[in-house]
C-alpha cells in the first residue's frame, strides 16, 4: 500500500470515527471523567493520519506505539458504550 492510499485510509477512519465519537458524546449522560476522556479520544484519533509517513518509513518503532493508541482508544470507547447502556 502506497503512502497515500494509508493517508487516505487513515483520514476516512478518522472522520467517520470523529463523527460517531461526537453523536456519542452529545448523547451520552457521561461521569465527569469520561467527558473529559472523549475530546482526547477524537485527537488520539488524528495521531495515525498524520503520522502515515512515520508509520511506513519507521516499522515497529511507530507502529507498537500507534498500535497502544489504537488500544486505549477502543478501551474508552468500550467503556462509555457500556455506561450508556447500564444507564
Amino acid at each position: 500500500m502506497t503512502l497515500s492510499q494509508t493517508r487516505r485510509n487513515q483520514l476516512i477512519i478518522a472522520g467517520i470515527s470523529t463523527v460517531l465519537m461526537v453523536i456519542l458524546w452529545s448523547i451520552g449522560d457521561f461521569s465527569r471523567a469520561m467527558n473529559f476522556a472523549l475530546p482526547g479520544v477524537i485527537v488520539a484519533l488524528w495521531i495515525p493520519a498524520a503520522l502515515a509517513h512515520k508509520q511506513r518509513d519507521g516499522g515497529m518503532a511507530w507502529n507498537i506505539p500507534i498500535m497502544l493508541l489504537g488500544l486505549a482508544v477502543f478501551t474508552v470507547v468500550v467503556r462509555a458504550i457500556w455506561l450508556m447502556g447500564r444507564g
